[in-house]
This record gives structure tokens, C-alpha cells and sequence, in this order.
């Protein structure tokens, strides 16, 4: 058996609750991008690089999805104690992929959030940072992944506790993973703050340009979701790796759902607006700014 403590009365196999959560998630969340395309395609007729970047993001919350199947077939969401040597190598390694997965989900969403900002018609003035918080974005993404990539050497030792080599801390660890945080979190933030700058200085009616502004505030919750298991964060290194951090991955996997799904509800409302204008049997009408027809 793996080493861990027994199991308590309270620990109960969760497999079955993650399959369920990660299904119903995702699903929602392809939803959300196929109506995305749809929109862009049939209704506003311009596809961007902010929807091919959230096609990417979209592939990487696949590939964690199928990760995640995988740890639960080597044990997630089961007492460790339950465990043998083997299926605990075998779901480190897995979990080990799923955070650079997640690094590269998160980092392709918002820098999708930016080009859509960035498609607004707006001064230079409001460009520029968003041109550089996509650098930003890419390039400290870069610096994280790699850092996670060679905690270990050789790189294996990460999940295998049988290869002799040297690692991080937990200490380096949680360092890397709170950096990654901080990003975000500020990021998200920042980018739920900036359509207001962009909106108010626009010419459209006060209620169309406070539903617009919630749209893209949206990105507020992800950010909660961050900071949350952010300070969850000690559960996902604890000595019982196959079940003492399921709060922590929860918190995580419902950031980078609604993190995409955020992304893409702005981008829907010109689709809603046609299809109401189609029920009431009359043209949606031109003349709309990129702000409320293209978007």
C-alpha cells in the first residue's frame, strides 16, 4: 500500500462526484464556444484570433478533462491508503500534466479576453496595455510552466518517489503555483475593470452599456474562484494526495470553466439580439457599432 494514514469514518470514494462535475462542466463550457463560432460565423460574420485563442483554451480544458479521467482510473478521489505504490506514481504523473494543462488554459482565456477588448474601437491609449498585458500574459506563463516543468531532476523524480534526483520544496511549490495565482487573479480583476473605461466613452444607450459592462465582468467571479483555492492551495500538496486536495481541484476546475465561459458571453449577445429581432419577425437592423452587433 502507499504510504498514508487509514481512512476515517468520514472519507468516502468521490470518483464518481468528480466524473459528474468535470461531465456537467464541460459540457457547458463547449456549449458555450460552439455558440460562440456560431454567432461569429452566421450572425456577425468575422471570426477573430480572440476566438481562435479560445478554440485553444477550449483544447486544453479537453486535454485536462481527459487527464483528470485518467488520475481517477490511478485513484482520485479515493483515500490514498487504498492505494498501490504504482497507481500513486501513475496519478502523480497525470496530476503533474493537468497543472501545466491548467497554466496554458488559463493563460490562452485571457489573453482571448484581451483581443476581444482589443477589437473595440477605442484611442491608442487604451490599446497599448492590452497589447503588453498579452506579452505579459504569454510570457509569465512561459516562466511558470517551465519552473513547474523542471521541479525536479531528473524530471520524472516529480511523481516517481523511486528515481533519485533533486526537487523543489513544498515551499518552491506553492511559490510557483501562488505566482501563477497573483496573475490571475490581478488579470482578471483588471480585465472585469476595463470595459467600463472602453463603454463609457462610447455613444449607445445607458442600460445596453451597463448589460454589456456585467457581460465582461464576469471575469470577477473567475478571479474569485482563484483566490479561493488559492488559500486552498496547501490541500493540493498534502500527504494524502488522491483525496486531501478534491476542494482545492474543485475550486480550480470550476475557475478555468467559468474563466471560458466569461470569455464567451459577451460574444453571444449579438446571437440573442438577432434571434429576438427573428421572433418578433422583423430585421435586426444595421448601424450598430462593432460594441453591439459584432462583438
Amino acid at each position: 500500500m502507499a504510504l498514508s494514514g487509514p481512512p476515517t469514518e468520514g472519507d468516502v470514494n468521490k470518483s464518481a462526484a468528480i466524473r459528474i462535475y468535470t461531465g456537467v462542466l464541460i459540457s457547458f463550457t463547449i456549449l458555450t464556444v460552439t455558440l460562440r463560432f456560431i454567432v461569429r460565423k452566421w450572425v456577425t460574420k468575422i471570426i477573430g484570433w480572440d476566438d481562435w485563442t479560445i478554440l485553444l483554451a477550449l483544447l486544453g480544458n479537453v486535454i485536462g478533462f481527459g487527464l483528470v479521467h485518467v488520475e481517477i482510473h490511478y485513484g482520485f478521489g479515493q483515500p490514498q491508503y487504498y492505494l498501490t505504490e504504482w497507481e500513486l506514481i501513475e496519478f502523480r504523473k497525470y496530476a503533474y500534466g493537468e497543472w501545466i494543462q491548467t497554466f496554458a488554459t488559463l493563460m490562452w482565456t485571457k489573453v482571448s479576453i484581451c483581443l476581444f477588448l482589443r477589437r473595440i474601437p477605442v484611442t491608442k491609449a487604451l490599446i497599448k496595455p492590452l497589447e503588453a498585458a498579452i506579452v505579459f500574459l504569454i510570457l509569465s506563463n512561459v516562466i511558470v510552466t517551465v519552473l513547474w516543468i523542471i521541479q525536479c531532476r531528473p524530471v520524472d523524480a516529480a511523481w516517481n518517489s523511486n528515481v533519485q534526483g533533486s526537487c523543489f520544496s513544498r515551499g518552491q511549490l506553492e511559490r510557483i503555483i501562488l505566482a501563477q495565482a497573483i496573475i490571475s487573479v490581478v488579470s482578471d480583476f483588471t480585465f472585469a475593470a476595463y470595459p467600463i473605461l472602453i463603454l463609457w466613452k462610447t455613444q449607445m444607450k445607458l442600460s445596453t452599456k451597463v448589460g454589456l459592462c456585467c457581460l465582461m465582468g464576469l471575469g470577477v467571479l473567475t478571479g474569485a474562484c482563484c483566490i479561493v483555492r488559492t488559500v486552498l492551495n496547501f490541500q493540493s500538496l498534502s500527504t494524502d494526495l488522491t483525496y486531501g486536495g478534491i476542494t482545492n481541484w474543485y475550486w480550480r476546475t470550476f475557475e478555468v470553466q467559468m474563466g471560458i465561459i466569461a470569455a464567451c458571453a459577451p460574444t453571444l449577445r449579438p446571437g440573442w439580439r438577432w434571434l429576438y429581432y427573428k421572433l418578433k419577425g422583423r430585421n435586426a437592423g444595421k448601424g450598430h457599432t462593432l460594441l453591439t452587433d459584432e462583438v
